[in-house]
């Protein structure tokens, strides 16, 4: 059931801290014992916090007005109506369900409302047997079906009718719910977090500046562009003759082979995972997606003679430090600087702006000269 689908206080544009939605549980309770439990254990897990008659003692002469207090405190009122009206308030007449039920009204709290989709079939002892109290639930039914509502015919079908009914009522309504004590915002701690908010704004932007460093040329002499590499792979591979023996005793060979690619199409293809920031095995493994599409174009004296078909291609890990090399000499790349855990031995790179500019010029989808324009 999810409650929490915007759980978190905004301040400013920015998620700062959770917080829970009270939902009041309003139903008869010896008749619905197991309806109720279920219901309030599907909102506890869904991080709200269910408030009902369990929480109200039985003898307070004043309950009406702890009742009220509670619905006023309230996000949303839940009701669930079953085959019983309740026991009924001597001054009003009416049972406390429908009191509950009219006073959220009243005050205009967003009501999700339950009802038993087959009252004729609940068991007699959890039926109203006289006439007149009867009436009475069917006409507060009537006054409930005025109103959206969803019908269930078992604990479980009401606890999945909560919990989609909870997702739509938090978009259309959404609530202003409670926070810890401990992190309630004062108007002082607002402007504080704000002044902190445009000092991490300006470091962020000095930060990057200094990632990106002096805008200097690329030094003469440098391989680039339409330059060739001669990116260097292991293949793995069997011959023709064996191609008819099953796989798990075909012998298998090893073949060191040189793959020329220019350096703007390494740049084209490694670019995408380095937009963000990608570690250098997730590097190599687009470096091996390179090598694979062009050795598809591979004459038959580029492969080991009595090449059958190959079974894996890996690249070696001085290409991959060439690459790596490369592109940071370029100023295409630079280091990661996403905080990871301790255990993470990973190298991280991501693009620079020069490098997401050359990937754009590379990949971009140009309009085909005859396309009419719009």
């Amino acid at each position: 059931m999810g409650c929490l689908d915007a759980g978190v206080l905004a301040t400013g544009g920015s998620e700062i801290l959770e917080r829970r939605e009270q939902v009041f549980v309003s139903s008869t309770y010896l008749d619905l014992r197991e309806e109720r439990q279920a219901v309030i254990q599907g909102l506890l897990e869904a991080d709200c916090i269910p408030a009902g008659m369990e929480l109200f003692p039985a003898s307070d002469s004043d309950k009406w007005s702890l009742i009220r207090g509670v619905i006023e405190d309230s996000d949303y009122y839940l009701l669930i109506i079953g085959g019983r009206y309740g026991s009924v308030d001597s001054e009003s007449e009416l049972s406390y369900t429908e009191k509950e039920f009219d006073y959220a009204a009243t005050i205009g709290k967003p009501i999700m409302a339950f009802l038993h989709g087959k009252p004729g079939s609940i068991a007699v002892e959890k039926s109203e047997i006289d006439a007149d109290v009867r009436a009475k639930l069917d006409s507060f039914r009537a006054k409930a079906e005025q109103r959206i509502v969803k019908y269930w015919t078992s604990p479980q079908d009401l606890d999945g009718a909560v919990a989609k009914s909870l997702i739509k009522i938090r978009k259309s309504n959404p609530a202003e719910g409670w926070v810890r004590a401990s992190h309630a915002m004062t108007p002082e701690m607002e402007r504080d977090v704000a002044e902190l908010r445009a000092k991490v704004s300006d470091l962020t932007q000095q930060l990057d500046a200094a990632r990106r460093g002096p805008q200097i040329a690329v030094p003469e002499g440098l391989a680039d562009g339409a330059d060739i590499y001669n990116l260097q792979v292991t293949m793995k591979y069997y011959k023709e003759v064996d191609r008819e023996e099953p796989i798990y005793v075909r012998p298998s060979y090893n073949a060191f082979m040189v793959v020329p690619v220019a350096w703007n199409t390494i740049v084209a293809h490694v670019g995408p995972s380095l937009l963000d920031e990608a570690s250098e095995k997730v590097i190599s493994t687009d470096l091996r997606a390179i090598a694979v599409n062009a050795m598809v174009d591979f004459n038959n004296d580029q492969f080991p003679e009595g090449f059958g078909g190959d079974i894996e291609i890996s690249v070696e890990s001085e290409s991959l430090k060439d690459v790596i090399i490369q592109l940071f000499a370029l100023g295409l790349i630079s280091h990661g600087a996403k905080k990871r855990p301790v255990n993470n031995s990973q190298k991280y790179w991501r693009l620079t702006e020069s490098g997401r500019d050359r990937m754009m010029v590379l990949r971009a989808i140009r309009r085909e000269s005859n396309s009419p324009s719009v």
